[in-house]
């Protein structure tokens, strides 16, 4: 495929070293000259690639993800490194490679894609809706102090990587079971999670219950806070943190507060919903803050729609008008479940009624369980029919937990 003056195509193996170099550079990951090299989950066939002649100028990929959709499984279009060389922006190469990867991904039945924006600006023009909001907390040990309930009833062991895994991916498997945007990891994406990084080791610790079963794990790093002038101690950046009941929940937070020497625990992308500012006895001094977090592409509209759990039976109408990056979209659609099967219909009848017109961006983050279709019709995502149907059609969308994905990719 041709774009403009460029070429189109997946990298070979060869040229992925190239291809990967433009990614780093980008990202500015500085890695140093010494160091090991590590696997990279992207292989040459997943990957998009802009050439001017033999030259990687633009850089993308699409990894193969399973992902949990309000509880039922999806696949999932995980778009990653996404980088131009700055000799050649401004040229449409993003805009190509963008189009070819979610046109590749629904002809091979992959409805919607995913990723980490480092703006959102380029992404929301190619039809990406905000789909998660990810929640940053930095706390003080002493103040993880619980205003009701009991101590957890187990205990924490910090365990060697091969010793833990087993006991994180029973647990992450419990926990991922009824939530959104969550992955299936495969192995590679464990040993990232495990990867060293800023010369510090990926800890696991593992909570069990008094029957002695695994109830939740943390993965974390410590070090010193060696910023200038600081005379703080270590800080505790956790980095996963999984549980299957609140009892193994608290248990985590009270081995973490037991660290003497920590001045702060951090614990990055958290889900939205989290317990803790609602048990913590002064849930300020968690200093939570909020941002973007996944955005999601639909592909597919009539396959996404099917693809989701729906909790509720219920049916609604709706309809794409513009979609200039995927026209196959552009339709009216009826979705009839009775929360356990669900139907989904194309409709040619331009006289049929209508629940709401949305847009591609809109109905991403509807799926996503992310905004209500009240608040999409009130920002102007969507232009509903009859209001008091919008009750009933957010209940519809809503989902079991809000929309997490707790790894970077």
């Amino acid at each position: 495929m041709t774009f403009s003056n460029f070429e189109i195509r997946p990298a070979t193996s060869e040229e992925m070293p190239a291809f990967q170099a433009l990614a780093k550079y980008a990202f500015a990951e500085n890695s140093a000259p010494d160091a090991a090299e590590e696997a990279e989950p992207l292989l040459p066939e997943w990957s998009l690639a802009a050439f001017d002649g033999n030259k990687v100028v633009a850089s993308s990929g699409g990894l193969p993800f399973k992902m949990r959709f309000n509880g039922h499984v999806v696949a999932a279009d995980g778009v990653t490194a996404v980088a131009t060389d700055p000799g050649y922006r401004r040229q449409g190469a993003v805009r190509a490679l963008i189009t070819g990867l979610m046109h590749r991904a629904r002809d091979n039945g992959v409805p919607v894609s995913i990723l980490w924006a480092s703006m959102g600006a380029i992404y929301q023009r190619f039809g990406y809706g905000l789909a998660s909001t990810m929640v940053d907390y930095t706390i003080e040990p002493r103040y993880i102090q619980f205003q009701f309930g009991e101590p957890a009833s187990g205990y924490v062991r910090l365990l060697e990587k091969d010793e833990s895994l087993p006991h994180c991916k029973t647990i992450y498997r419990t926990y991922c079971n009824d939530r959104t945007l969550l992955l299936h990891r495969a192995s590679v994406l464990w040993d990232i999670m495990f990867r060293r990084s800023q010369a510090q080791n990926v800890n696991a610790a593992v909570y069990f219950d008094a029957q002695n079963s695994p109830k939740a794990y943390a993965l974390y790093q410590a070090k010193w806070d060696d910023s200038l002038g600081s005379s703080d101690g270590q800080i505790i950046g956790v980095s996963d943190f999984a549980w299957c009941d609140i009892d193994g929940y608290r248990g985590i937070w009270e081995y973490l507060a037991s660290h003497d020497l920590a001045s702060k625990i951090r614990w990055k992308r958290a889900p939205e919903d989290d317990p803790a500012p609602n048990m913590l006895l002064e849930p300020r001094r968690l200093h939570r803050q909020t941002g973007d977090a996944i955005w999601l592409r639909v592909n597919d509209v009539e396959t996404a729609l099917g693809a989701r759990g729906y909790d509720l039976p219920g049916e609604v109408v709706l309809r794409i008008n513009e979609d200039d990056i995927c026209p196959w979209n552009v339709g009216t659609y009826r979705m009839t479940t009775t929360g356990e099967a669900t139907d989904v219909e194309r409709i040619s009848d331009d006289n049929t009624p209508i629940d709401c017109d949305i847009s591609i961006n809109g109905l991403a983050s509807l799926l996503a369980g992310h905004t209500s279709l009240s608040q999409l019709h009130r920002i102007g995502r969507a232009s509903v029919t009859e209001e008091a149907r919008l009750p009933a059609i957010d209940a519809l969308f809503s989902t079991r937990y809000r929309p997490l994905c707790s790894n970077m990719f």
